[in-house]
């Protein structure tokens, strides 16, 4: 397996993150999503990492520098997939350790991420690389 970061996307790899995204019930339309991608890869301040095997992608990350007024800088993840069919084989724990090893290289120590409260076998993963619940909140939305 590889780890790499995507600094231009390919349709063939926009597909693969499109067919691991659905595995987590993530509806996208293949060409917005693509068109995301392909901005997304040129921002500084952003990072997608990927892992390979057999010449396929098996995992994504994306995370993202955060600048708040309140809050000191930090990192958050924003993204996480690994194929369900490969799951358990530490793939998810490299991501993480890429996107660390990015944070660093950003001169940012804080690393964090969100995850939907019903994923509770993802909550146990991220604790066992050594996250720590920091806070519970609801998300609201409003269509524009």
């Amino acid at each position: 397996m590889e780890i790499s970061q995507l600094n231009n996307i390919t349709e063939t790899e926009a597909q693969e993150i499109y067919s691991l995204s659905n595995q987590l019930g993530y509806a996208n339309d293949f060409k917005l999503l693509f068109d995301r991608l392909k901005a997304i890869v040129t921002l500084k301040d952003h990072a997608i990492f990927i892992a390979k095997a057999d010449d396929k992608i098996v995992g994504w990350l994306h995370c993202l520098v955060c600048l708040r007024v309140e809050s000191p800088l930090f990192v958050e993840v924003t993204g996480l997939v690994v194929d369900e069919n490969v799951r358990g084989k530490q793939i998810g724990k490299h991501l993480i350790e890429a996107s660390k090893t990015w944070s660093r290289s950003q001169g940012i120590s804080i690393l964090r991420i969100r995850c939907n409260v019903v994923r509770t076998e993802s909550h146990k993963f991220y604790q066992a690389l050594g996250f720590a619940s920091s806070k519970e909140q609801k998300v609201f939305e409003l269509s524009l």
